[in-house]
């Protein structure tokens, strides 16, 4: 698993791009892809050892369900 640290950069990168492209919709892609990344350097912050993309959990629990 990567450090925090690595997160937190990877946030930053995206957040550096989206200031410097004038397309609406990639400035708010790389935004919604920065808060992500940060989301994940919050949870591993906070003690995760694990982290998965919320559609992944999403699918666990529909079929956990039927």
């Amino acid at each position: 698993m990567a450090d925090v640290s690595y997160y937190r950069e990877r946030a930053n990168h995206l957040r550096h791009l989206a200031e410097m492209t004038w397309q609406h919709d990639l400035k708010a892609l790389l935004g919604c892809l920065a808060q992500e990344y940060d989301e994940t350097a919050e949870d591993l912050e906070g003690g995760a050892s694990e982290i998965r993309h919320p559609e992944l959990v999403t699918e666990v629990e529909d079929q956990r369900h039927r």
